[in-house]
């Protein structure tokens, strides 16, 4: 592994735990030599991407992750067109629209437009889940550069019954088609489908509908369409330089 990405790895890995991080944990998890991740560490704490937690030798952000978090919700690539393209998804649908992106093994909504149905799913904007399920999470992972998805699944799959190979087809399978469709993985009942949005040949979210499975019946591959079409969009305008 490239030395920058071992750094963005640890940095990924601290802004991604809801508690400050240990070196240690960081080495086991990530591994990476210990000596390394305090190189790493004192690098980032230098240039104010991390900070001393008041846990002693721990962890966590610092004023630069959490001035780009700033920038990001203020000049984001994802603006009112963006959100004009999501909210016409929803109303064609007539279901629950959201754009999710991923750190290192969780998804976040950054963005949602709702369904007006009485009975509807609902994206909570900051809300994560892990990486491994659903459909934005499966989409999301099934884009990553082949390593990084290795690595990913290396780390969060022993803790789960999934089975490795069957779980690595599926990312497959969401890869080749374009699409990504789960069903009660994460909310019981509730139906998923993602499809990835690319700047510069990378993906770097995913449209995502979600709607109670009872309302899929016929509407299902219509649906399909419609989130691909919504997300190549949504690729088109974020690529206009």
């Amino acid at each position: 592994m490239k030395s920058t990405d071992r750094l963005l790895n640890i940095l990924s890995y601290i802004s991604s735990s809801d508690c400050p991080v240990f070196p240690k944990s960081i080495a086991e998890d990530l591994k990476i030599p210990l000596s390394t991740v305090y190189r790493n560490l004192n690098i980032l704490m230098l240039w104010e991407f991390i900070a001393l937690s008041k846990r002693y030798g721990a962890y966590t952000l610092g004023a630069q992750s959490l001035k780009g978090k700033t920038l990001h919700q203020k000049y984001s690539l994802f603006g009112d067109e963006v959100d004009q393209l999501l909210s016409d998804l929803a109303r064609k649908t007539g279901e629950s629209a959201a754009i999710v992106v991923a750190d290192y093994y969780e998804t976040i909504c950054i963005t949602m437009a709702e369904s007006h149905q009485a009975l509807r799913c609902s994206f909570v904007p900051g809300r994560v889940n892990r990486l491994i399920y659903g459909a934005s999470g499966k989409t999301l992972l099934a884009h990553k550069a082949p390593e990084i998805r290795d690595m990913i699944i290396d780390l969060s799959l022993p803790d789960t019954d999934l089975d490795p190979v069957a779980f690595t087809e599926e990312l497959d399978l969401i890869q080749s088609r374009g699409y990504g469709r789960t069903m009660g993985e994460i909310d019981p009942g509730v139906l998923g489908i993602s499809a990835p949005i690319k700047r510069n040949q990378n993906t770097i979210a995913v449209v995502t509908l979600m709607a109670p499975f009872f309302r899929s019946e016929h509407k299902e591959q219509q649906w399909i369409e419609d989130v691909l079409e919504t997300s190549q969009e949504i690729s088109a305008l974020i690529n206009i330089d």
